[in-house]
């Protein structure tokens, strides 16, 4: 059975390595290796038939980020390519567990909880600080693990046209296990345990991946699926409700949050694409502390805007709409078809996605054709 997220804790704090110590070292710069967008899944309600054709991992509830490392200087992106190096200086070593091999690692970086679970709103404290002695404060009062689940380059070639079992046997053999890092498991064909183990422990879901699926950069694709225990992503905030029934503009009394309809080809008309437009999933009426209160009403107060983003009607009064411009994340009971989110709660603000790229996650276009990249050399 897959080790859980207490196993996984023991096993990172067993290393050596004094990332504060070093870290300065190899402190973050550019370097020549191209940035690439990450490859996302798309929400499953269930798990696939075909289980033995899966590999399958615990669904992480932190930041993506991919890291970068050319031999000698080493750089963290998040999901929308914002360097965000500086903001987790425990992970700067990484660089020297990989020594004079370059790669591109794919992962979640992450903060556990005093149980070893993730912890998203506690991650928070860490994502959006820039203040360099917060951040030295917050290393020892908060510290984040990078949780490497794939590998994209190594050793100056692509291996994005590589399988993913392919992939994943790379980058086992690098054994990244340190301080603030590790690979997690990833077990071939038991979904159903896994889920399963999900559950009991109260952790956001699983992800099953097709054993011979290629890394598509920016693609959502079938080929990775998301099966989640609790509803749960991201959505753009086109409006709100002051608390007390409207009266009090200090406090959030609900979020109007949706999502933009992707470009994906409109059979019924030609194969001509559908406008980029926000679609309304509706409201989000808990889940706020005094601390999201203020900041959410001060950020909001100036997007005011006179006219709806959505492009659906809002039933709401009291309503105020903003500039469609902060993302928000969003734990949900039911979403059904043509409807609005059920018992809808906020999880926090999320800087690592750009608002025009939320989309409705159980919905994608087509992945993009099996084929190799002509101008990689053999693989390594």
């Amino acid at each position: 059975m897959a080790r859980t997220f207490t196993a996984l804790r023991a096993q990172g704090t067993t290393a050596t390595a004094t990332p504060r110590a070093r870290g300065k070292r190899i402190a973050a710069a550019a370097t020549p290796l191209q940035s690439i967008e990450p490859m996302l899944a798309v929400l499953n309600p269930q798990l696939p038939p075909d289980l033995h054709n899966y590999g399958f991992e615990y669904k992480w509830d932190g930041v993506r980020a991919l890291c970068y490392w050319d031999g000698r200087r080493l750089r963290f992106e998040s999901r929308n390519r914002l360097d965000i190096t500086h903001r987790y200086p425990e992970l700067h070593v990484l660089g020297d567990a990989l020594g004079s091999r370059s790669a591109i690692l794919d992962g979640e970086i992450v903060a556990l909880d005093e149980s070893g679970k993730p912890n998203f709103p506690l991650l928070q404290n860490r994502m959006h600080v820039n203040s360099r002695r917060d951040i030295e404060r917050l290393v020892d009062d908060i510290p984040v693990r990078y949780l490497v689940f794939d590998l994209l380059h190594l050793d100056g070639r692509s291996v994005m046209d590589r399988s993913y079992v392919h992939r994943r046997d790379l980058l086992e053999q690098l054994t990244l296990i340190g301080a603030s890092w590790q690979v997690p498991p990833s077990h071939v064909g038991e979904g159903e345990a896994m889920l399963a183990a999900a559950r009991e422990q109260g952790l956001e879901g699983i992800m099953a991946k097709r054993l011979d699926s290629l890394y598509y950069p920016g693609r959502r694709s079938p080929e990775w699926l998301k099966i989640k225990v609790v509803g749960r992503q991201e959505f753009v905030i086109g409006g709100w409700v002051p608390g007390d029934a409207g009266t009090n503009l200090s406090r959030i009394g609900s979020l109007l949050v949706g999502y933009y309809e992707p470009a994906c080809p409109d059979t019924g008309n030609a194969g001509r694409k559908r406008g980029n437009v926000l679609r309304f999933a509706g409201g989000v009426g808990t889940g706020y502390n005094e601390k999201w209160h203020r900041v959410l009403t001060a950020q909001l107060k100036p997007l005011t805007r006179a006219t709806s983003p959505f492009v659906d009607p809002v039933p709401k009064p009291d309503k105020i709409f903003v500039e469609p411009l902060l993302v928000a994340e969003v734990e949900y009971r039911r979403w059904p078809t043509g409807g609005v989110l059920h018992q809808a709660s906020f999880k926090g603000l999320r800087t690592d996605k750009s608002p025009r790229k939320v989309v409705r996650e159980d919905r994608m276009c087509d992945p993009a054709p099996r084929v190799a990249n002509q101008n990689e050399e053999a693989e390594p």
